[in-house]
């Protein structure tokens, strides 16, 4: 009997050691979708990112289908986006095209999504794929949306994002022709040749190739990447470094 005593007083001590230790969370306060909204893009203005995301969220939480639903999913992207976190930034922005793909403002949402690979970038020592990704994007908005616009800062993002790519194919390269690994500097090679042909800013992939044709004792294909080094880039410092003699 004793011991039925013990084990119910110790089970009511734990029960109320276990209450006493429960959190009471707060309700929420009721707003309007407009005032949840205005308070959401005013933080954002103010960078308070913290509780712009808490105001926008509460207006799907409270008001889910109204227009300021709507608007707020598109303004909590811009908030992710803001604070650096694109994978979330592009859930939102991907979430708007989904439920209102008609609406003008798919156009801003995926110029943003391609803008967030862009952002993502990791500098072309390191994996391009991002670059990779944001040139995928914003040539999907440019044949989709050919008037947007955005297309003056797209064809500049662009036009990085390839020069990143291409660098760091060539610093690739490099890397091999620099272990005297000829041949797999030279596939490296082949494969820009193909990508950058007609890149703007390709002299030194050009020197490079006839440099490792020349050492593969290919004179022939040396040679006609040396023409057109000096064709296409008679000032180039690259032009000036091509041997005298390649015959």
């Amino acid at each position: 009997m004793k011991k039925l005593v013990v084990i119910f007083i110790l089970s009511g001590v734990f029960l109320v050691g276990c209450s006493s230790n429960k959190k009471i969370v707060p309700t929420e306060e009721e707003k309007s979708a407009y005032e949840w909204y205005n308070e959401g893009i005013q933080q954002y203005i103010d960078h308070d990112y913290k509780e712009a995301e808490h105001s926008l969220e509460m207006v799907n939480e409270q008001h889910p289908g109204s227009i300021y639903s709507k608007r707020a999913i598109l303004a909590l992207g811009d908030v992710y986006f803001a604070k650096g976190e694109y994978i979330l930034a592009r859930d939102y922005y991907k979430k708007f095209i989904k439920l209102y793909p008609s609406d003008k403002d798919v156009i801003y949402a995926k110029y943003k999504i391609a803008l967030s690979y862009y952002k993502s970038r990791n500098g072309y020592k390191l994996d391009v794929t991002p670059a990779k990704l944001a040139i995928k994007h914003f040539i999907s908005l440019l044949n989709q949306y050919p008037n947007n616009p955005y297309t003056g800062k797209v064809y500049t993002y662009i036009t990085k994002s390839a020069m990143e790519i291409y660098k760091h194919e060539l610093f690739v390269a490099k890397f091999y022709k620099d272990l005297n690994q000829l041949k797999a500097a030279k596939n490296r090679l082949e494969y820009m040749y193909k990508h950058f042909k007609d890149v703007n800013f390709n002299d030194e992939m050009l020197y490079m190739l006839g440099y490792v044709y020349y050492k593969l004792n290919h004179k022939k294909e040396a040679k006609a990447f040396f023409e057109e080094l000096k064709k296409k880039y008679p000032n180039s410092k690259y032009a000036k470094e091509i041997p005298l003699t390649y015959d």
